[in-house]
């Protein structure tokens, strides 16, 4: 039995290094800051992240919202000690920031935690922040961008690394299953807390995790997550083709202008994709049909509708958007 489970933490700490490796996550040399909140994801990364040459902190961020935060920082802070690691915590009143923002508490949360990381970051010297999310946050994310009216790009879920508030943020856990990474915690004997907001169903992310998803996977079976698996994946492969698309588009597209020739060399849906982005602003997708027909009609002239503001002239678009 010992042995067994000690090829099965081996095998789980070798799918994390794989994850670092495969997906460019890290170089030799960067300094790493983990988000651990104290759940059983973000547990977990820290336990493998502390097999890391890499040097490694950890960062505990209070949003106020809940009675039982501040036990939970005593116990990230507890766990860094444990593993030797630095540790790191800042607080911000969330919900006094959505009644102001009108925002969502979410969202509100969401932006905050990155902000303060990023902040963390950048005073201490760290290259990149790690965060705890799992494949099960991504096919989460799948169903949150699907009921919101994400376009096709969208549906990858969660990037593997992106930038946020001028920091790197990587994601290493996103090919575990939330119940790999609490099996290997058991292995470990390593204990974890869990967050009772999880289970307020006020937050459709929650009315996902515990109602729609257990529902699908007892009247449908495991297949068809397999298969909403299989399309995250797809989609994070187009999704790539879409940013180098972006990426090439973009570089012709300095001061607010941009060669209609070379626009117009791209398919329709990549043409799409990239002109939400030379707008500098989110535009949905009946506005993107229409501005892209007024630039393939070869009319030329202005179009203007709802703060957009783009000129078709001289074989060139200007962007005057306000």
């Amino acid at each position: 039995m010992k042995n067994k489970k000690d090829n099965f933490e081996k095998q789980t700490v070798l799918k994390f290094f794989e994850s670092c490796k495969t997906n460019s996550l890290i170089l030799p040399g960067e300094k790493i800051l983990l988000a651990v909140s104290g759940g059983s994801d973000s547990v977990a990364m820290l336990a493998m992240a502390a097999k890391l040459k890499n040097k490694t902190a950890v960062a505990y961020i209070d949003h106020r919202l809940r009675s039982g935060a501040s036990d939970e920082k005593q116990f990230v802070k507890t766990l860094a000690k444990k593993f030797g690691m630095p540790f790191y915590t800042k607080s911000f009143n969330v919900s006094r920031a959505a009644s102001v923002s009108g925002k969502s508490v979410e969202d509100c949360a969401r932006e905050a935690r990155y902000k303060l990381l990023s902040g963390i970051g950048k005073k201490h010297g760290f290259d990149i922040i790690f965060t705890g999310h799992t494949l099960s946050d991504n096919m989460e994310t799948f169903f949150l961008k699907l009921f919101r009216g994400g376009g096709l790009p969208s549906f990858y879920g969660i990037a593997r690394k992106t930038a946020i508030f001028g920091t790197a943020v990587a994601r290493p856990m996103l090919d575990f299953e939330r119940g790999q990474l609490k099996k290997y915690l058991r292995v470990l004997k390593l204990p974890f807390m869990t967050d009772q907001s999880n289970k307020d169903r006020k937050f459709l992310r929650n009315k996902i995790r515990r109602d729609l998803i257990p529902f699908i996977e007892k009247h449908f079976g495991k297949g068809p997550l397999k298969h909403i698996r299989a399309l995250i994946r797809q989609a994070e492969d187009l999704n790539g083709l879409v940013s180098e698309t972006k990426k090439a588009l973009k570089k012709k597209s300095e001061g607010g202008k941009l060669d209609k020739k070379l626009y117009l060399s791209y398919n329709e849906f990549l043409r799409k994709c990239f002109l939400a982005e030379f707008l500098g602003r989110k535009v949905n997708s009946l506005y993107i049909d229409k501005i892209d027909g007024f630039i393939s009609s070869g009319k030329g002239g202005t179009f203007k509708l709802r703060g957009i503001n783009l000129t078709v002239k001289k074989g060139k678009l200007y962007n005057e958007t306000s």
